[in-house]
């Protein structure tokens, strides 16, 4: 794998970057350590994570020692123009930097770096899987599942979804994360397929449901911040007639309105036990949640499905978007989907904007919801709430038509 991550606050710098390395290397940028540490964390993995020492915010020292925990194996690589002994000590100490570079840097020192890099964590993941087949490995996972304190361990982000015209926050989608006490993060790649084998996706839906729910009740009611919040629920707790009684019990146990939770089901649910399927849906809808096809464009979802799964939202997968500004087939799916939306009553969501040729591209679809970057990363909840101020405030200074805030 040759995924390399490049972290600096000058744009100027990363198109270059990109620009003579792209040959080489598929490169990834980010102009913030909090970005940086969103893709290593969403979208890796990457073999090597470069950052530059000083950048706003968060440092390029305090960058590289996080992504050492979120990203453990990526050998990480600092840039800088100068550096006192006792910064490079810190590097070494609390980031375990694997090589400095000093700028100006000349792309062959660069090249080389990389290589050095990727051969370092190739190295690495050879040795994890020989001397610790069991460290990620499923056996592992189910027994780490089973023994996880969920409260300690797991913790609910939220990342919020916007009006496509006004910009004003709709709602957010809670994921949960996993930080192990002795393996640090754990990605939902990894975990929630293990999850889904056996029981422990019962127990980790409920208490994301739960945690979500309540965290809605927290908004609305001490902050006057009301958001649909949506969770995502295995395909293969659809046919499981326990589901609407968790459903049912978090509402209750929260105070969540039920019309502002939605369900998030990925597409490609094989919906090989139909009666059952449909008792579960039936017995959501009647609580009054909302249904939404997640990953919608991955899988093979029919128009007689999602008549039949009766939902209210589809979610139409990132990797549409990614090229759409530039791809022809991507822009005919892409509006494919909004018209279809539209045809049967369903409200759309675009996935994955990133920069603003995606948003306003997405916008001039008629796409009803934008989720991405562009707007913000997953937030604890915490976070959510000053978020939704700040945004409010942009939106009041940037609106050409500030009733748009009014209606939205």
């Amino acid at each position: 794998m040759r995924r390399v991550l490049i972290v600096d606050d000058d744009s100027f710098i990363l198109e270059g970057m990109k620009r003579v390395l792209g040959q080489s290397f598929e490169v990834d940028t980010a102009d913030s350590g909090s970005e940086g540490l969103y893709k290593l964390s969403e979208l890796g993995p990457f073999a090597t994570v470069i950052s530059d020492m000083n950048m706003r915010g968060m440092t390029g020292v305090e960058f590289l020692e996080r992504a050492r925990t979120v990203a453990p194996l990526t050998t990480r690589v600092m840039m800088t123009a100068y550096a006192d002994p006792e910064t490079l000590a810190a590097s070494i100490n609390r980031a375990s930097v694997f090589r400095f570079l000093n700028k100006p840097v000349a792309r062959r020192e660069f090249v080389q770096c990389l290589n050095d890099g990727i051969a370092a964590y190739d190295a690495a993941l050879a040795t994890a899987a020989q001397t610790a087949p069991s460290d990620m490995d499923a056996a592992w996972l189910e027994k780490a599942l089973a023994r996880a304190d969920f409260d300690e361990e797991f913790s609910i982000n939220f990342q919020p979804r916007v009006a496509s015209v006004s910009g004003v926050p709709h709602g957010v989608e809670a994921l949960i994360r996993w930080h192990h006490p002795e393996r640090g993060f754990i990605s939902p790649v990894d975990f929630i397929p293990v999850a889904e084998r056996g029981t422990a996706i019962r127990d980790l839906t409920n208490w994301v449901l739960l945690g979500a729910c309540r965290a809605w009740t927290d908004w609305q009611y001490r902050h006057d911040v009301e958001l649909a919040v949506s969770v995502n629920v295995s395909p293969t707790l659809l046919a499981d007639s326990r589901l609407v009684g968790m459903v049912r019990s978090a509402v209750s146990r929260s105070g969540i309105d039920p019309n502002r939770l939605e369900l998030e089901i990925t597409e490609g649910l094989e919906v090989q036990d139909g009666h059952k399927i449909r008792e579960t849906i039936s017995g959501l809808k009647a609580l009054g949640v909302k249904l939404s096809i997640d990953d919608f464009g991955t899988g093979f979802a029919s128009m007689s499905q999602l008549q039949s799964l009766d939902v209210d939202c589809v979610k139409i997968d990132r990797s549409f978007v990614t090229n759409a500004p530039d791809n022809a087939k991507d822009q005919a799916i892409l509006r494919s989907v909004s018209e279809l939306g539209r045809t049967l009553g369903l409200k759309t969501v675009a996935e994955g904007i990133e920069v603003e040729s995606h948003e306003s591209f997405i916008r001039d679809l008629g796409i009803d919801e934008m989720q991405g970057y562009r707007f913000s990363k997953p937030l604890p909840s915490d976070q959510l709430i000053p978020w939704v101020g700040e945004r409010y405030k942009l939106l009041s200074t940037t609106l050409s038509n500030p009733r748009l805030l009014e209606s939205a």
